[in-house]
């Protein structure tokens, strides 16, 4: 009798513990699109009129995720994205350079804005034509209920 006891108040308290993780999980989906935005080929450097954008839309459970980094940067140097998140860019045209972000916005409903350019750790790094890939990542909070994901995207430069 005393056992069961003692594991009923264990399964209770465990109880207390474990529901209300299990109520704050779901489903935190991220969704990318570039476009070129006012970049040309050929144009490069921290310009706001030689830069392409990413927007990022992060929703939890089909709502919008709104307070997910503030917004940092005016496009006019290479900034740091909030914390918790990254760009990373794999592929880019034969010869191009990789991304440079000057600005991360967040618009306040859900979407964010990444402006980049053309690597400015490089002189002389200018926009190629061609595909460039990137994925954006973004971890915020603690297992399990922290935010975890990424999304693929490709940005095309004419």
């Amino acid at each position: 009798m005393k056992r069961t006891k003692q594991m009923t108040i264990l399964f209770v308290l465990f109880s207390f513990l474990l529901i209300p993780a299990v109520s704050m999980a779901g489903e935190y989906k991220i969704q990318t699109l570039a476009t070129q935005s006012n970049a040309g080929v050929g144009e490069g450097g921290a310009e706001v009129a030689a830069s392409a954008l990413i927007t990022v839309v992060v929703t939890f459970n089909g709502l919008p995720a709104t307070q997910l980094g503030e917004t940092v940067g005016d496009g006019t140097s290479e900034v740091t994205l909030p914390a918790g998140w990254t760009l990373t860019d794999h592929t880019v045209p034969p010869g191009g350079c990789m991304l440079s972000p000057t600005e991360f916005y967040n618009w306040e409903d859900g979407s964010y804005s990444i402006r980049v350019v053309p690597f400015l750790g490089t002189e002389g790094c200018t926009w190629l034509a061609g595909d460039y890939h990137y994925v954006v990542k973004l971890e915020k909070g603690r297992r399990p209920v922290g935010l975890r994901g990424s999304g693929l995207g490709s940005l095309t430069i004419k």
